[in-house]
C-alpha cells in the first residue's frame, strides 16, 4: 500500500508519542508510590476539597454554557434572518430593473384568486380598494403586466420556503399586489376571504410603511398577513425604484414565527426552561412560552418598564446589544437568563433555565465527584501491582517495536527525495531531456511529474521564445527603415534668408507618426507651407501621410498660379477621396506667403488654428480661421481661402493637436489656452531654435511623467520684408 508523506508523518509523530507515553510512564510509576502511601491520609481532605472545587467549576461551566448556547441560537436564528434578508435584497434589485426598463418586457398575466383557484408556490395578483373602486387603466393593467415577469423569481422563491407558512410579495405604490404563498402540507386551493379581494391595500400594511420610512430593508415587528390572518408573522421588505430614482414600492418575505418556536424550543433546559427573541423596542416577538410574562403578543408590552429590577436590568443589557448571564425571577420562579445580540436585525436572543434545575446538576456532580474519590482510592491499591507488571512487559515490546518501524519509515520516506534531488541537480545543470521516474504514489511522485511537465514546456518556450525574438527584431528593424524614411521626406534643410525666417520639428508618439510638415517655393516671391495630422498613429497613418504630402505638393505646384489656393486644397481633397475605404483623413493648414508684400493667403482644413505673433504690438492671438472640413473622407467639398498681411516681425506658429491635447498623468490636456498664455509670456522675437524649444520645455513641465500620446508638429515662420539673398 502507498502511503502519502502526510500518512508517513502520523506514523512518526505516533511513534513519538508512544515513545512519550512510555517515559512519563516510567515516571508515574515513582509517583504512584508516594500517592498510594499517602492517598489514605489525603482523601478526606482531597474529597472536600475536589467536592467545593467541583461544584464551583460546574456552576462557572452550566454558565458559560448557557451563555455559549444562547449566543449559538442567537446566532442560528440571525443567519436564517440574514438569508431572508439576501433573499429581499435579490427580490428588490429584480423589481428595480423591471421597474426600470418595461421596454424590455412583454405582459404576462398571473392568476387572479377571485376567479380561479390558486395553490401553493403559484403567483396571484390583487389590488387595492382605490383600483376596485376606479377600475384599471391601459397605463396600469400594463404596469401590472410587466410587474408580473417577477414570477420567474417568486415561484421558486417561495418554493424555498416550502417547508413553512411563508409569503414572498411585491406591494405597488399604485395599490396592486403580487403574491406567492406557502402552507406546508396543504395541496388544496389556498384559503382565501372575501374582504382580501376589496379591501387588502399594501399601502397600508406595516411591512410597506417601514420599508419607506427606513428606505432600505429592514424587519418588522408581528403581524398578521391576508390570507395568513391566523398567524403571527415576522417579514423583512424593502423598497425597489423606477428608472427616476423614485420608490415604485415595496417587496418583502414573510415567514410564521410559529416555524422559529420550534428552532429556539430546543434550546432549552431543564424542566421549565425556555427561550425567546426581543427586538429593538423592548417587546417580545418570538417565545417558547404562549403564557405568562414572556407570552408572545402582537401589541407587546415594552419589557424595559416592567417593575421587577433585576429583570429590568437584564432587558437593558440585552438592548444595548450586550451578551451575558443574570439571575431573574419570572412568573414567581426564580431562573438564569441567558441572552446574546442578533446582530443583523439589532434584536436579542434570550434562554431562560430554573435556578432549581442547576442547583440539581451542581449537587449531583458534587456528590458523583465524592464517589469517585472514594471508588478511586480503592481501585488504585489493587490495580497498582498488576499495572506495573502490563507496563514492564508493554514497554520492552513498544521500544522493539519503534525502533524497527521508525527506521523503515525514514529510508521509504527519505529515498524517493534523494531521487529527486539528483534529477533536479541534472536538469537544472542544462539537460533539459532528462526525466524523472518516481512512482510513490504521494505528494513526491506529483512533485516529479510536475518536473518533467516543466522540462517539457521550458523546452517548447524556449524554441518559441527563439522564433519571437527573431520575428520581434525584424519588426524593430523595419520600423526603423520606416522611421529614417519618413524623417527623411521631411524636409530638413531650412532656408537662411533676410526676408524670412522658417524651422519646423516633428516627433511622433510611436515609431512611426501620421503629421507631417512641408514648405516649398511655388515660385521667386511666393512662399507654400503646409502642417498636417492624419487620422490614428502608427504605419497606417504614416501611409496617408506620404500620400497626403504628395497629392498636396502637387497640385499645389502645378495648378495653384491657374486656379487659386481653395481650388488647390479641393482638388486634392477629391484625389485623396478616391479609393480611400479606410475613410482616413487628414487635417491640414495649407499657406502661401508673398515674401515681397507679406499677404498670406491660407486655407485651414479642419486644423487648429495657428498663433499670430503681431511685433507691432508685441502680442499673440490665435489666427482667425475658418475651419472647413478635413481632407479625404468626402469629395467634391468646396474650400474657403482666407487672406491676411504680415508686417516685418511678424511671426505665425503652427502646431498639431498632439501639442495643445497633450496629457499629463491625471489624464488633463495642455489646452489652447495654457499654449497662447505660455505664448504672450515667452519672447518671441527671440531666434525660432529657441522659440520652440521653450514651447517644448513648457509643453515637457506639463506632461510630467506621462507617456506621449500623439504626435507632435510645431512650424514657426517669421516675416522680416525686403529682398531674398
Amino acid at each position: 500500500m502507498k502511503w502519502n508523506i502526510q500518512k508517513r508523518l502520523l506514523v512518526l509523530v505516533l511513534a513519538a508519542g508512544i515513545l512519550s507515553f512510555l517515559t512519563l510512564s516510567g515516571l508515574s510509576f515513582y509517583g504512584l508510590l508516594t500517592v498510594r502511601n499517602e492517598m489514605k491520609e489525603m482523601g478526606d481532605d482531597l474529597s472536600k476539597a475536589g467536592a467545593n472545587f467541583t461544584e464551583n467549576l460546574v456552576t462557572y461551566q452550566l454558565k458559560r454554557t448557557l451563555e455559549d448556547l444562547a449566543k449559538a441560537r442567537a446566532e442560528l436564528i440571525d443567519n436564517e434572518t440574514k438569508l431572508i434578508r439576501s433573499d429581499v435584497t435579490v427580490l428588490a434589485r429584480t423589481m428595480t430593473i423591471i421597474a426600470s426598463n418595461p421596454n424590455n418586457y412583454k405582459p404576462v398575466k398571473i392568476l387572479n384568486p377571485q376567479f380561479e383557484p390558486v395553490y401553493n408556490t403559484q403567483t396571484y395578483l390583487t389590488y387595492g380598494p382605490d383600483v376596485k373602486r376606479d377600475g384599471l387603466t391601459p397605463e396600469l393593467e400594463r404596469e401590472i403586466g410587466i410587474a408580473s415577469n417577477i414570477r420567474l423569481l417568486l415561484t421558486p422563491l417561495a418554493g424555498s420556503f416550502i417547508n413553512y407558512k411563508s409569503s414572498c410579495y411585491v406591494g405597488s405604490k399604485d395599490g396592486w399586489f403580487i403574491c406567492s404563498s406557502v402552507f406546508p402540507d396543504n395541496k388544496d386551493p389556498l384559503p382565501f376571504e372575501e374582504s382580501e379581494f376589496f379591501d387588502y391595500d399594501p399601502r397600508e400594511r406595516p411591512w410597506y410603511k417601514s420599508a419607506i420610512a427606513a428606505n432600505g430593508s429592514v424587519f418588522s415587528d408581528l403581524y398578521s398577513h391576508m390570507n395568513m390572518s391566523n398567524y403571527q408573522l415576522i417579514g423583512c421588505s424593502a423598497p425597489y425604484y423606477d428608472a427616476s430614482g423614485n420608490v415604485a414600492g415595496v417587496v418583502g418575505i414573510d415567514v410564521s414565527n410559529s416555524e422559529i418556536y420550534e428552532t429556539i424550543n430546543e434550546t432549552a433546559i431543564g424542566s421549565d426552561g425556555s427561550s425567546f427573541v426581543l427586538n429593538k423596542d423592548g417587546k417580545i416577538i418570538f417565545s417558547s412560552r404562549t403564557e405568562g410574562e414572556l407570552a408572545t403578543k402582537v401589541d407587546g408590552e415594552d419589557l424595559r418598564s416592567t417593575t421587577k429590577r433585576r429583570f429590568s436590568r437584564a432587558v437593558w443589557k440585552m438592548l444595548r446589544g450586550e451578551s451575558g448571564i443574570m439571575p431573574v425571577t419570572i412568573d414567581g420562579e426564580d431562573y438564569f437568563l441567558a441572552f446574546a445580540p442578533m446582530e443583523s436585525t439589532g434584536w436579542s436572543f434570550g434562554t431562560l433555565t430554573l435556578r432549581k434545575d442547576v442547583d440539581d446538576i451542581v449537587e449531583n456532580s458534587r456528590e458523583y465527584f465524592v464517589a469517585q474519590v472514594e471508588g478511586f482510592s480503592l481501585r488504585l491499591q489493587d490495580e497498582y501491582i498488576f499495572l506495573t507488571f502490563c507496563t514492564i512487559i508493554l514497554l520492552m515490546g513498544l521500544l522493539y517495536i519503534l525502533f524497527t518501524v521508525s527506521n523503515k519509515a525514514s529510508a521509504m520516506l527519505v529515498e524517493p527525495i534523494h531521487e529527486l534531488s539528483d534529477g533536479v541537480r541534472e536538469i537544472a545543470s542544462g539537460n533539459l531531456d532528462k526525466k524523472l521516474d518516481i512512482h510513490t504514489g504521494d505528494e513526491i511522485e506529483h512533485l516529479a511529474t510536475c518536473f518533467n511537465a516543466m522540462t517539457d514546456d521550458l523546452k517548447a518556450y524556449m524554441s518559441n521564445l527563439t522564433k519571437v525574438t527573431a520575428e520581434k527584431e525584424r519588426i524593430a528593424t523595419e520600423l526603423d527603415v520606416a522611421k529614417d524614411i519618413q524623417s527623411g521626406m521631411l524636409p530638413k534643410d531650412f532656408p537662411t534668408r533676410d526676408d524670412f525666417e522658417l524651422l519646423a520639428t516633428m516627433k511622433p508618439a510611436k515609431e512611426v507618426g501620421g503629421d507631417f510638415y512641408d514648405f516649398y517655393f511655388i515660385d521667386e516671391t511666393h512662399l507654400a507651407i503646409t502642417v498636417a495630422d492624419v487620422s490614428g498613429k502608427g504605419i497606417p497613418a504614416a501611409l496617408f501621410m506620404v500620400i497626403s504630402k504628395t497629392v498636396l505638393k502637387n497640385f499645389m505646384v502645378s495648378t495653384h498660379n491657374r486656379e487659386g489656393l481653395a481650388e488647390v486644397v479641393a482638388a486634392a481633397n477629391d484625389k485623396l477621396c478616391a479609393n480611400n475605404e479606410a475613410m482616413m483623413f487628414v487635417t491640414a493648414f495649407v499657406g502661401v506667403l508673398d515674401l515681397e508684400t507679406g499677404e498670406f493667403i491660407f486655407v485651414n482644413g479642419g486644423h487648429n488654428p495657428p498663433v499670430i505673433y503681431h511685433a507691432a504690438t508685441n502680442h499673440c492671438d490665435f489666427l482667425d480661421v475658418k475651419k472647413n472640413f478635413v481632407l479625404g473622407p468626402m469629395d467634391g467639398i468646396p474650400f474657403i481661402e482666407q487672406k491676411i498681411f504680415l508686417k516685418p516681425g511678424d511671426l505665425l506658429y503652427l502646431y498639431t493637436d498632439g501639442v495643445t491635447e497633450a496629457l499629463n498623468v491625471r489624464d488633463e490636456e495642455y489646452l489652447p489656452d495654457r499654449l497662447i498664455a505660455f505664448m504672450n509670456s515667452t519672447d518671441c522675437t527671440k531666434d525660432l531654435e529657441t522659440l520652440l524649444r521653450n514651447v517644448r520645455g513648457d509643453l515637457a513641465k506639463h506632461v510630467g511623467e506621462a507617456e506621449q500620446s500623439d504626435d507632435i508638429t510645431m512650424f514657426a515662420l517669421r516675416f522680416n520684408g525686403g529682398d531674398k539673398t
